[in-house]
């Protein structure tokens, strides 16, 4: 029980409910987890609170843990040196940490930004991209998280970060990127774009893409709007309802592509029986042109 072992061992640290698993260079599994310091005494900061984590107002992604699969051993490497509440901690216990230039080559490669900082960024981020203190106080120009539609009842909810392969702006080097778009508060146009980068010496570097308020975007409800104002896919979803199962709509994806957006939302097929989605259909988008495929090569084709 990772989390357990976690816990027994260094219960002063949050862990991450989502570990993953990895596979090393020899062809070992290794489960990796990352770690958080957080405070609810930080000076001058807003509090939020996290499932999970609690209610906070500091934190930092200061370590994270590897733990062999087949013999339970565990290493803590500390990620962020300058974070003061692992360094009390790595004097409390020497023999516990190591530095993150001992992680192994073929666990580093592996090592991701995750998620659960990420949504605390992007929520904090909401209101503090304002730079103009006028602006600020008078709470301006709020932003939301952007909102798609899942599921079968058709309701709009927060999209969820999305971990994504993809070409940042002004480079040709696809990376593995976490991604979230916001919307300005109560419109569904796009305004930003926040991303984290994992790959190399990049791991933990933040981009955001502001957009002009001039000129309108669309955000990831307006596709949704398309998508079913369009008489062919709104035919299918009504028919594929009523014949024993459900429709799952995957999350929508907005990538920057050169001067443009590209959406792309999977449309997924599950029994009633069988609790196993299928995929179906892909619907993809870009500028006022919407594209409803059986795959993602057709799509892209097609588009």
């Amino acid at each position: 029980n990772i989390s357990g072992r976690l816990r027994s061992l260094a219960g002063f640290i949050h862990w991450d409910p989502d570990p993953y698993l990895v596979l090393t260079g020899e062809g070992r599994l290794v489960w990796m987890i990352d770690g958080f310091t957080t405070s609810r005494a930080h000076p001058y900061s807003r509090s939020i609170r996290m499932q999970g984590v609690g209610e906070f107002n500091y934190m930092r992604n200061s370590v994270k843990a590897t733990i062999d699969a087949y013999d339970g051993s565990i290493d803590l490497f500390i990620f962020d040196s300058a974070d003061p509440i692992i360094q009390s901690y790595a004097k409390l216990f020497p023999a516990l940490f190591k530095s993150a230039a001992e992680m192994p080559a073929d666990l580093r490669r592996h090592a991701r930004y995750p998620e659960v900082i990420f949504r605390a960024q992007a929520e904090i981020y909401r209101i503090f991209h304002m730079r103009d203190p006028e602006s600020f106080y008078n709470k301006e120009d709020l932003w939301d998280l952007g909102k798609n539609i899942s599921g079968q009842g058709g309701r709009a909810e927060p999209v969820n970060p999305t971990y994504v392969v993809a070409t940042m702006p002004g480079s040709n080097v696809p990376e593995f990127l976490l991604v979230i778009p916001f919307t300005p508060r109560n419109k569904d146009n796009l305004i930003g774009l926040m991303m984290a980068r994992c790959d190399g010496e990049n791991l933990g570097e933040l981009v955001f893409l502001q957009l002009s308020k001039q000129e309108l975007i669309f955000g990831p409800m307006q596709i949704e709007a398309r998508i079913n104002q369009d008489q062919f896919i709104a035919k299918d979803l009504a028919l594929w309802s009523q014949q024993g199962s459900q429709v799952l709509r995957g999350h929508i994806l907005v990538l920057p592509l050169e001067d443009s957006f590209l959406y792309v939302e999977p449309i997924y097929i599950q029994a009633s029986e069988a609790r196993m989605p299928q995929l179906r259909k892909i619907v993809m988008a870009m500028g006022n042109r919407l594209i409803y495929a059986d795959n993602y090569e057709q799509a892209v084709s097609a588009l």
